[in-house]
């Protein structure tokens, strides 16, 4: 999706847009002077205009917002590579993992 496409399914401005890609909000691929946004950045778009206009966020919490959101996918990448390796190993050291596991998950509940 171009800048018009974007501006047009967001209903915003084109400096709204520009400020949002400024901010680090949304990071379109850059092919010469145009950019193209994927559809992690038209999800990101909806949710910066929700925190905006329905929950009357300020430029300082969608910043951390976004931040937020930035680490939440990093982890979860970060636990799906661990699943594959764990997923990778032995059987036994699969059983020991899961025994590790679920004690760590028996202790936090007391």
């Amino acid at each position: 999706m171009n800048d018009l496409e974007l501006i047009r399914f967001l209903k915003i401005e084109g400096t709204v847009l520009d400020v949002w890609v400024e901010q680090g909000w949304l990071l379109p691929e850059t092919r010469g002077n145009s950019r193209e946004f994927r559809d992690a950045d038209v999800a990101r778009g909806r949710l910066i205009l929700d925190l905006t206009r329905d929950l009357g966020v300020n430029e300082a919490g969608v910043d951390l917002m976004m931040d937020l959101v930035d680490q939440i996918h990093g982890l979860r990448s970060t636990l799906r590579e661990l699943v594959t390796a764990m997923e990778e190993q032995d059987d036994e050291v699969k059983r020991r993992l899961r025994n590790r596991l679920a004690d760590s998950l028996e202790n936090r509940r007391l």
